[in-house]
């Protein structure tokens, strides 16, 4: 009997900043680790596997191209390639299907559509039992599948997996194409991270959409008598880089031999360039601050989140009510208690437990630091039963459900 086949799909991932790389070596790891799934992973052209960590046989394809064009470039390169698909679809006998796709699609190609993924996907022959995972969704990928779909002899279940709300503007949106998708006979299962996204999508469709767990592995902590506070992601205002200089000086002038570990992204954002410089200054002065340059692939990021023990999270309180946080999240896994923005809301959802606290001003946080460093012991027993609370969450989780039916 053979395996089971997934496809995630993640069209724009080159590289490994941010969570989009390693949400799907987490997830890879789980559906071959737990039920010895075939696993494929369609990828930008540009992607680069060399320095990353890739689970053991996992099949990379290198399919899309995402360079960005102007309107005027884009009317010329759907000129071209009707005529230039036009005879090829010709010569393959295929042009039928070529012409439902094409009129579907208004006239116009898919912005990822090219020759290299269409031949991968007609080789795959794909059977009712394979899934499609689009791993971040986007309406371009939806239009980019509904497309294909014309030449599918069989009808693989997809999955789209939302990050992000979808727009219903102009007659190619991510709603018509769902739509043309389930006209044609597909299983497409609709699933959101947070529940902000479920709502905004449920207020203009009749889909039936459910949350998804985010899969993470997990770390057992023990107590000891030193802590260290950390920022680990991107340095950008919305994540609250700007705070970390008060936060540092505070934090040291009120808590003694307290160690601080600063991730500083790869990219540059100019609104944060200045925070960053100051930091620098204070760890010339300071050996506990340590400073972290660039990305941290898989294991040098699970490696640091063992070193912290407790974690501010900064975020801007609004951005966590909408699209969540992979930060949060790892936190939970990895047992660590944390001080989180007091409005909120929508992450507490999630914090059955009394392993965390509240804050929003400076002094707030550096005050929730110093009282977890004083009752370490019970926050921690709290992350405990909140972490074992989340991993029966991901054995329930409805996404795999569907990925394993």
């Amino acid at each position: 009997m053979s395996k089971k086949r997934i496809f995630f799909i993640e069209t724009l991932l080159t590289h490994g900043v941010g969570h989009h790389l390693d949400n799907l070596i987490e997830s890879t790891l789980f559906f071959k680790d737990n039920h010895k799934f075939d696993i494929n992973w369609l990828l930008n052209e540009n992607f680069e596997k060399k320095n990353l960590y890739i689970p053991k046989k996992v099949k990379i394809y290198n399919l899309f191209s995402s360079k960005k064009s102007s309107n005027l470039r884009l009317l010329f390169r759907n000129f071209i390639f009707f005529f230039k698909y036009l005879f090829i679809f010709t010569k393959q006998r295929k042009i039928f299907y070529f012409f439902n796709a094409i009129i579907k699609n208004y006239f116009t190609v898919p912005f990822f559509f090219n020759l290299k993924a269409y031949n991968f996907f007609l080789s795959q022959n794909f059977t009712n039992d394979d899934v499609i995972i689009i791993q971040s969704c986007r309406p371009k990928e939806v239009e980019l599948i509904n497309f294909l779909s014309f030449f599918f002899n069989e009808k693989p279940k997809i999955i789209l997996r939302i990050l992000y709300p979808p727009k219903k503007n102009g007659l190619k949106n991510f709603y018509y194409f769902v739509d043309e998708l389930k006209k044609k006979g597909f299983n497409v299962k609709i699933f959101t991270e947070v529940e902000t996204i479920k709502k905004y999508i449920m207020e203009r469709s009749d889909y039936d959409i459910k949350n998804f767990t985010q899969i993470y592995d997990f770390h057992k902590r023990y107590n000891n008598s030193s802590f260290t506070i950390g920022f680990l992601g991107e340095s950008r205002v919305d994540k609250g880089f700007n705070k970390l200089p008060d936060l540092i000086r505070s934090v040291l002038t009120k808590i003694q031999n307290i160690n601080i570990i600063i991730q500083f992204s790869e990219k540059i954002y100019p609104e944060t360039e200045k925070y960053k410089k100051e930091i620098i200054e204070l760890s010339k002065f300071n050996r506990g601050i340590k400073i972290i340059n660039g990305y941290l692939d898989y294991f040098e990021y699970r490696k640091l989140l063992k070193e912290i023990n407790i974690m501010p999270i900064l975020y801007d309180a609004d951005k966590l009510n909408f699209v969540g946080s992979g930060l949060f999240y790892s936190c939970i896994t990895h047992e660590i208690p944390i001080i989180i923005p007091k409005s909120a809301s929508l992450i507490k959802n999630d914090l059955k437990y009394k392993g965390f606290l509240e804050a929003n001003t400076i002094e707030e946080y550096t005050d929730s630091i110093y009282k977890i460093s004083k009752s370490y012991e019970f926050y921690l027993n709290e992350c405990k039963k909140l972490s074992s609370y989340y991993k029966d969450k991901i054995y329930s989780d409805p996404l795999i459900k569907e990925v394993i039916n």
